[in-house]
């Protein structure tokens, strides 16, 4: 059964990573190493935080911001990466076959790729039945 985290659980468990062994954190809570790393990576996604802190030691380790062209990064957070906006984002190019069954057949709905390019798919109706 899973772990109700209470808030001041989540706060001492964002504090005390990296610095507390995590077996320690384990122990304490009384849930196994996988859930305390399950439980970083949801507070990471819901909070938008880093609690790894890996973008902030890499940076201090050598000097340069983690994004380049980014402000250095202020203690207990993570540098905010940067997203494309909706209107940057595009659909895939779809393409469509024709699907004219030949005779005693019926189009699947599904395609083959073969060197000549795609293909689709027919079954016979005598294997679907009437």
């Amino acid at each position: 059964m899973a772990k109700k985290w209470t808030p001041s659980e989540e706060k001492f468990l964002l504090d005390n990573y990296g610095k507390v062994p995590m077996a320690e954190l384990a122990d304490k809570f009384g849930v196994t190493r996988k859930a305390i790393s399950a439980k970083l990576d949801k507070l990471r996604q819901t909070h938008g935080i880093d609690p790894v802190g890996a973008r902030e030691r890499a940076a201090q380790k050598t000097g340069k911001p983690a994004i380049p062209g980014s402000p250095p990064p202020a203690p207990g957070g993570a540098i905010p990466r940067p997203l494309p906006k909706r209107e940057e984002l595009r659909a895939p190019q779809t393409e469509v076959l024709d699907t004219q069954a030949p005779a005693n057949k019926i189009a699947s709905g599904m395609a083959v790729k073969t060197e000549k390019g795609w293909h689709p798919l027919y079954v016979d109706k005598k294997k679907i039945g009437n």
